[in-house]
């Protein structure tokens, strides 16, 4: 609250009325005033609101002074947008061609700016931990259950959570009550997350040649520099990631540390808070409102602290923010294709960057062609620091490519290939780990019929229907993108009959395969399904990394940053399905996750190995993953995408329309185009469409796209959003997505 405050009768209050939201009128309240920049609670047409102070009256328009005025209710969040974050979101807006309004409300926490009621924040629930108690084993024998609850404990290294134990480990309360009593194990409640003040410098690890210089370099930097952090998997990108953010916390900056993924918070978030400890908090989906909520709070109160967060975290108000990095820059999950606005982290980083003079660090092994590309001119934009060499110069994993015609023709028709069973047999014997991509999570990938050839599809997607099976041998159909799910029929919906095979397989299926042929081995299943709920990744990670399992099977998420140092094989299984896409950035993308995943080998002792399963092992993609030239890959396809004048050297625009009718929506798109086509063509870009969506209807809704195609560097030569809503329908819908990763 300022002393301007004070003297304000009036206030200019935006709201949530319409798309663009509307500014009313309210009087302020002598007792707590609020000011510009304060969210605030009000009542519209009876029901609450929470919104935005805009400005102040000193008096009233002619067109209130005979009305009633009402009274805001309370102060929600003093200074909740000061102005140089209100800029930075409407850089944002006009980036994403949508409102500011709808951009603030998708910035801020859940609660703080609309019609959603924020009930008051719950303090966390306390933690409670088990562990092994001194006491000596009692005389009277324990029960099977007791015994391998005790057993259980033994195979960890510290204590285990109760959740944990009387949860996925499948424990009775009963059991672990009838140990306590015994004396032979105790509860404690685990400490407050962050408490202490880290390691000390002595004790921070030794850097690389290559680490020093990179952190010297960043230490060095102006105001606003970004760079590049090159590094070979496992060449220590995250020491230098925590050096900055130690020089940053020293100078009572704040810093950003930004994954694509919550998967990959965990191992982040530990090693951040173990070298920073109170310092460091995490900002992210799987956080509860409240936790959200205090996040911010914190961040507004000015203090130097380290974040480590995903995609929404580049948001958080930090006033002094001196560090943003992004791990694992070329991640896809950095860019939100909906809802609008259509934001990639890594430009609105750079717009933070160049605000607030912070310095920017884009890291990962596999660098996305655009941010390379920024690093080749002779006055660079980007400066590119390299790290070529893993930690303790240990080798990179070699590849071995498994031609899986070799295997049809010798009358292999397994999904495993006989050398990477062979591989799967020996990891036991020598004490190793193996993580095992596949495309695919589920049971199968699809439910055909043998007769007419027709794919059973969900009814409310355009999309085949995924067989799942349960630990029972239940099997059930499931829409991976509406979630519908239908039991499995005997007879064809098309033609009657009832010769159903299933088709491909998904993660369940190769789980079920592996422990038929290899007996003994221990297996773990790492996709969306087996890691549901707060900290389902982390636990699942902690269980391999503690020697539970020696196989990890799972999807694209095995690939992505994780650091398991007993791994000394990673195989793919059909990367056909990787190779084959049919997009733009296909090669890109898939020899990135190939790449990725042959990062997980071999970043212990061991020396690790790839092995990849293949029908097209001359593909371009299998050959640079075999050389592991992957700056060749990128002069090539540059090369190809510059002839061709395709992105990055052009710029694209997809408008996706939404509705309940596909003629409707049809109609609608059509009818959108013509409205825009002169501007579009008058400003030298190309509109193409309308056509469906590559999967056209989803939950129930006909999905038709435009794609504009211009020069490289040029603003979208598009009406405003409102303008371009007023021209469709009602009950169809728009999304505008800026430079989509995905046509």
């Amino acid at each position: 609250m300022t002393f301007a405050s004070l003297s304000i009768p009036w206030l200019q209050i935006w709201l949530e009325a319409g798309r663009e939201g509307q500014v009313f009128t309210y009087a302020n309240c002598p007792e707590t005033p609020a000011g510009i920049g304060d969210l605030v609670r009000v009542k519209l047409q009876g029901r609450p609101h929470t919104g935005l102070v805009v400005g102040w009256l000193d008096q009233l328009p002619a067109s209130l002074s005979s009305k009633r005025i009402q009274p805001i209710q309370e102060v929600w969040q003093r200074a909740a947008v000061d102005p140089d974050w209100q800029n930075l979101m409407s850089s944002v807006a006009a980036e994403c061609h949508t409102s500011l309004f709808k951009t603030l409300k998708s910035a801020l926490p859940p609660g703080w700016l609309g019609q959603r009621n924020q009930g008051p924040s719950r303090p966390s629930r306390p933690i409670w931990l088990v562990e092994r108690s001194q006491a000596a084993l009692p005389g009277q024998p324990l029960t099977e259950r007791q015994q391998q609850l005790l057993e259980h404990l033994d195979r960890h290294s510290g204590p285990v959570p109760l959740r944990d134990l009387c949860g996925e480990a499948g424990f009775s309360r009963a059991v672990l009550k009838g140990l306590e009593v015994r004396g032979l194990v105790q509860r404690l409640q685990a400490p407050p997350e962050g408490r202490g003040a880290g390691l000390a410098p002595a004790h921070w690890p030794a850097l690389t040649e290559a680490q020093a210089a990179a952190v010297g370099a960043l230490a060095g930097a102006p105001a606003g520099a970004e760079f590049l952090l090159w590094g070979v998997t496992g060449a220590g990108k995250t020491e230098v990631y925590l050096r900055a953010a130690a020089q940053a916390l020293e100078a009572g900056q704040a810093t950003l540390l930004l994954t694509p993924e919550i998967g990959l918070i965990p191992q982040l978030l530990d090693r951040a808070r173990e070298r920073f400890g109170y310092r460091v908090v995490e900002f992210h989906s799987g956080l509860s409102d409240g936790a959200r909520v205090a996040v911010w709070r914190r961040c507004l109160e000015r203090e130097a602290v380290v974040v480590v967060g995903t995609r929404s975290a580049i948001f958080l108000p930090m006033p002094r923010l001196g560090l943003i990095v992004l791990d694992e820059e070329h991640d896809s999950s950095y860019k939100q294709d909906s809802p609008m606005p259509c934001y990639h982290a890594r430009d609105v980083a750079r717009l933070r960057a160049q605000q607030s003079g912070a310095r920017l660090v884009l890291g990962s092994a596999t660098p996305s062609l655009e941010s390379w590309l920024s690093c080749q001119s002779p006055q660079p934009a980007t400066r590119l620091l390299r790290l070529p060499e893993r930690i303790g110069s240990r080798p990179l994993p070699a590849v071995r490519v498994i031609d899986m015609r070799h295997e049809l023709a010798d009358g292999h028709r397994r999904l495993i290939s006989r050398a990477l069973m062979g591989r799967l047999e020996q990891l036991q014997e020598k004490g190793e780990q193996a993580v095992v991509l596949v495309p695919r999570r589920g049971y199968r990938a699809f439910l055909s019929c043998r007769s007419c050839g027709e794919a059973v599809l969900c009814p409310h997607c355009d999309v085949a229907l995924t067989v799942h099976r349960s630990k029972g041998g239940q099997e059930w159909l499931r829409c991976h993108w509406c979630d519908h799910r239908a039991e499995l029929g005997n007879r064809c919906g098309h033609c009657g009959s009832t010769a159903f095979k299933p088709f491909g397989a998904g993660t369940q299926r190769v789980m079920e395969q592996l422990a038929t042929e290899l007996e003994g081995l221990r297996l773990l299943r790492f996709d969306r399904d087996t890691t549901r709920g707060r900290d389902g990744h982390r636990r699942l990670l902690d269980r391999f990394a503690q020697g539970e399992a020696d196989v990890l099977v799972g999807t694209q998420m095995l690939a992505k940053g994780m650091d398991l140092p007993r791994v000394t094989l990673a195989a793919v299984l059909a990367a056909d399905g990787l190779l084959h896409r049919p997009d733009l950035r296909s090669s890109e993308q898939c020899l990135q996750l190939l790449l990725q995943l042959a990062g997980r080998a071999g970043r212990g002792e061991k020396p690790g190995e790839v092995l990849v399963q293949t029908y097209s092992p001359d593909h371009p993609v299998i050959r640079h993953l075999v050389d592991g030239r992957y700056e060749l890959f990128l002069a090539e396809e540059s090369q190809m995408r510059r002839q061709g004048g395709l992105v990055p050297f052009s710029r694209a625009c997809l408008l996706r329309l939404s509705g309940p009718s596909a003629s409707g929506t049809a109609t609608a798109a059509a009818a959108l185009a013509e409205r825009i086509r002169s501007q579009v063509e008058a400003a030298g870009w190309l509109l193409i469409g309308p056509a469906p969506a590559p999967v056209a209807r989803v939950a129930g809704k006909s999905r038709w796209q435009l794609l504009l195609h211009g020069p490289a560097g040029q603003p979208l030569p598009l009406p405003t959003e409102s303008l371009l809503r007023e021209a469709l329908p009602a009950g169809v819908g728009l999304a505008i997505d800026p430079d989509p990763l995905s046509l």
